[in-house]
C-alpha cells in the first residue's frame, strides 16, 4: 500500500538517510551498552544489550490528564536535551489485583511505547511490527511483552504500546459527546501510537512502508476495529488476528447501548466515590475510583461503533468488503475455553472453601442454560456429552466455550476476509504449555491447560508471568515467530490461503508433525453451531 506522506519522506530524508546511515549514527552516538536516537520530538537514549536494541517509556502523546481526560491524544511535547529511554514509562490505571493481567497503576500519564530492535545493521529497513496488547480491554501494559527473540530472530522492529484503558479509554456517556464522539479514547490513542511509527519507524532502521499491526484478546478486537475504520486507513500494512476474530458479534459495542451503559457507569462510579468519603463526582474523579479489577467491571469496555470514527460494525464493513485491504493472518488456541473454565473452577473453590473442587454435571448444564437458554443447551449438551471428554465436565464446557465463542467466528471470519484480501488461517494448538511461574499463586486446574487463552504468548514473547520454554516448545516458538516475522515482511504464510469455501489452516504445535494442515471447521463443529444460530 502506498502510503508515503510529506512528513514521512521528511522523516527518511533527514533523520534516517539510509538505514545503514541512521545504524552507524546510532552505534556513534552509543557509549558502551547506551545508544541515542533522534525521534521527532528529541533524542531517546536506549540500552544496547545482546543482540538487540531497546527504548522504553517513549511518550507518543501528551499525558491524558486535567482537560485532556476523556478526550482524543494531544501531541506529545518536544523535550529538551536527551530523554533517557532505559526504563518501561507508567502502565495506565488498572488494578493490578488479578494477576498476571496487568501491574497496578493510577497514573493517568500513561501514553508510552518501547521499541525493540535487532543491534546488528541492516542493508534495508526492516518491517515493523506493532503489538496491541490484550487484557479486556481493562488492563495489560505493552512492557510487558519482552520483545527480544522476536525482534532479533525475527530480524524486525518491534513496538508494543500503552492506550487507556476501562472508563478513562472507552466511557462513552452523553455528556461527554458535547467535546465530540465518546467511548473511542483508547482506540485513538492507538491511532496517535501508529502515526508515530510512520514519522519515526525510519530512525530505528524500520520501513514505516511495511508496518504489521497485531494483537491479541482485547488487542485483536482492536486491530479489527482499525482494519474497518476509514481513519485508520494507510496506518498499517498487515494484520494479525491472535484469539479475536472480527466477525464475533459480542466484540461489538453499539453507540446507543454504549451511551446507556456509560450513564450506568457513571453512576456506579459516584456510589463509589461517596462510599469513600469522597466528594468529586465521576468527571473528576480519582483512578482508583474508575478500575476495576480485571474481569470484574460490571460494564463491557472495547471500540464503540456508530459515530464518524467507526461508522460500520466489522460485520457489516467486512462482508460487504468496506474495510482496509491488507493481508491477513488470523487464528485462535485449540482450547481457548479452558481459561475460562479454569476461572470457574477457581470461583468455586473460593466459594466452597474447598481446594479440591471441581466442575460437576450439574454446574456445566447450569451454564450451558445461562449462555444458550434450555432449547438450545440441551442440543449442546447432546452434542458435548461430558462422557466424550473422559467425564470431564470442565473439559465439555471448554470445548463448547471454545467453540461456540471462537471458532465459530473464525471460520466465519477467515471466508469473508478471503473474498477480498489475501487470508490465512492458523491454530495454535500444543498439548504441553508452559505453567505460570507464580505456582503458589496460580494453583493448576484439575484438567491440563493446554493451548488456551493467551497460551501462545510466551512463545512470541518473553513473559516472566511464565516458566521457561522446554526445548521442544522453544523449536516451535522458533518455528511462530518466524511465520509471524515473514508475513510482516510480505503478507505471506508458508501454506495454501484461506478460501471463501475453504479455511486451508495450518495446526502449529510442537514434536514431529505438530505444524500441519487441520480441518479446522469439522474439528470445532462449525456447521453444529451454524445450525444452531
Amino acid at each position: 500500500m502506498l502510503k508515503r506522506t510529506a512528513h514521512t519522506v521528511i522523516a527518511l530524508a533527514v533523520t534516517a538517510g539510509t538505514v545503514a546511515a541512521a545504524g552507524t549514527a546510532a552505534a556513534a552516538a552509543g557509549h558502551g551498552d547506551r545508544v541515542v536516537v533522534r525521534t521527532d520530538k528529541g533524542p531517546v537514549r536506549g540500552t544496547a544489550a545482546g543482540a538487540v536494541r531497546t527504548f522504553q517509556g517513549i511518550p507518543y502523546a501528551a499525558p491524558p490528564t486535567g482537560d485532556r481526560r476523556w478526550a482524543p491524544p494531544a501531541p506529545a511535547r518536544r523535550w529538551h536535551g536527551v530523554r533517557d529511554a532505559t526504563e518501561p514509562g507508567a502502565a495506565c490505571p488498572q488494578t493490578g489485583a488479578v494477576p498476571p493481567a496487568g501491574p497496578a497503576s493510577s497514573t493517568e500519564d500513561c501514553l508510552f511505547l518501547d521499541v525493540t530492535t535487532p543491534r546488528a545493521a541492516s542493508d534495508r529497513p526492516r518491517a515493523v511490527m506493532v503489538y496491541l496488547h490484550g487484557g479486556d480491554h481493562t488492563d495489560g501494559a505493552g512492557a510487558m511483552h519482552g520483545a527480544r527473540r522476536l525482534a532479533t530472530q525475527g530480524d524486525v522492529i518491534v513496538v508494543t504500546v500503552n492506550y487507556r484503558l476501562g472508563a478513562l479509554g472507552y466511557l462513552a456517556h452523553p455528556d461527554l459527546e458535547r467535546r465530540g464522539e465518546s467511548g473511542n479514547y483508547g482506540f485513538l490513542d492507538q491511532q496517535a501510537a501508529l502515526r508515530w511509527v510512520e514519522r519515526n519507524a525510519a530512525a530505528f532502521g524500520g520501513d514505516p512502508e511495511n508496518v504489521t499491526l497485531f494483537g491479541e484478546s482485547a488487542g485483536a478486537t482492536s486491530t479489527c476495529a482499525h482494519l474497518v475504520a476509514p481513519s485508520s486507513a494507510g496506518l498499517f500494512d498487515r494484520v494479525v488476528l491472535q484469539s479475536g476474530a472480527c466477525l464475533r458479534a459480542d466484540a461489538t459495542r453499539e453507540r446507543a447501548d454504549a451511551l446507556d451503559q456509560g450513564e450506568d457507569a457513571a453512576e456506579a462510579i459516584e456510589e463509589r466515590i461517596t462510599e469513600s468519603g469522597g466528594t468529586s463526582d465521576w468527571r473528576t474523579a480519582d483512578p482508583r475510583h474508575l478500575v476495576y479489577d480485571f474481569g470484574q467491571t460490571p460494564y463491557p469496555y472495547g471500540p464503540v461503533y456508530g459515530g464518524e470514527l467507526l461508522p460500520r460494525t466489522p460485520q457489516e464493513a467486512i462482508t460487504t468488503g468496506r474495510f482496509n485491504k491488507v493481508p491477513v493472518l488470523q487464528g485462535i488456541n485449540r482450547e481457548e475455553g479452558r481459561a475460562m473454565v479454569y476461572g470457574a473452577e477457581l470461583a468455586k473453590r473460593y466459594a466452597t472453601r474447598d481446594p479440591e473442587a471441581t466442575l460437576d454435571e450439574t454446574d456445566y448444564r447450569a451454564r450451558l442454560e445461562e449462555d444458550f437458554g434450555p432449547e438450545k443447551a440441551a442440543a449442546v449438551a447432546a452434542r458435548y456429552p461430558v462422557s466424550a471428554y473422559d467425564g470431564s465436565p470442565a473439559l465439555a464446557l471448554s470445548a463448547v466455550l471454545t467453540d461456540a465463542d471462537q471458532a465459530r467466528y473464525t471460520v466465519d471470519t477467515g471466508r469473508a476476509l478471503a473474498r477480498a484480501v489475501r487470508t490465512y488461517t492458523y491454530e495454535f494448538a500444543d498439548r504441553e504449555t508452559p505453567w505460570y511461574a507464580d505456582a503458589e499463586t496460580y494453583a493448576k486446574p484439575s484438567f491440563p491447560m493446554g493451548a488456551a487463552h493467551t497460551f501462545e504468548l510466551p512463545y512470541l514473547f518473553e513473559l516472566t508471568e511464565f516458566d521457561p520454554l522446554t526445548e521442544p516448545q522453544r523449536a516451535l516458538s522458533d518455528a511462530m515467530i518466524r511465520i509471524w516475522s515473514d508475513f510482516a515482511r510480505r503478507g505471506e504464510a508458508p501454506w495454501k490461503a484461506t478460501t471463501p469455501s475453504a479455511l486451508n489452516a495450518r495446526s502449529l504445535a510442537s514434536g514431529t508433525g505438530g505444524i500441519r494442515p487441520v480441518d479446522f471447521a469439522k474439528d470445532h463443529q462449525y456447521d453444529f453451531w451454524k445450525s444452531l444460530g
